[in-house]
C-alpha cells in the first residue's frame, strides 16, 4: 500500500515537473490552434503556426519564455471574446509576436 502511494506520488511529481517545463510550449500550441480555428477561410494555417513557432523559438533563445507566456495568455483572453478574426487582425497579431 505504501509502495503504491509512493509510486503514485512520484508519478504526480514527474507530471507536474514535465508540465511546468513545457507549459509555454503547450500554451503556444493551444493559442496557435485557436487562431487557426478563428481565421477566415483561405487564411494560410501554416503561416499562423510558423509565426507562433518562430516566436517561441525566439523566446527560448533570448531567455524570455516567462514574458512570452504572459503574451500568450493575453492573446488567449482576447481570442475568448471573438468568434472569428479578420485577416488584418491576424496579420497584426502575428506581427506583434515578433520581438
Amino acid at each position: 500500500m505504501i509502495v503504491a502511494m509512493a509510486v503514485i506520488g512520484l508519478a504526480g511529481l514527474t507530471a507536474l515537473t514535465v508540465l511546468r517545463q513545457y507549459s509555454t510550449e503547450i500554451v503556444n500550441a493551444v493559442v496557435a490552434n485557436a487562431v487557426v480555428q478563428k481565421a477566415p477561410d483561405g487564411y494560410p494555417a501554416q503561416r499562423i503556426r510558423q509565426a507562433f513557432e518562430q516566436a517561441l523559438e525566439q523566446a527560448r533563445r533570448s531567455g524570455r519564455k516567462a514574458e512570452y507566456l504572459g503574451e500568450l495568455e493575453r492573446l488567449s483572453q482576447r481570442l475568448e471574446k471573438v468568434q472569428m478574426l479578420e485577416a488584418n487582425e491576424i496579420d497584426d497579431m502575428l506581427e506583434g509576436l515578433k520581438p
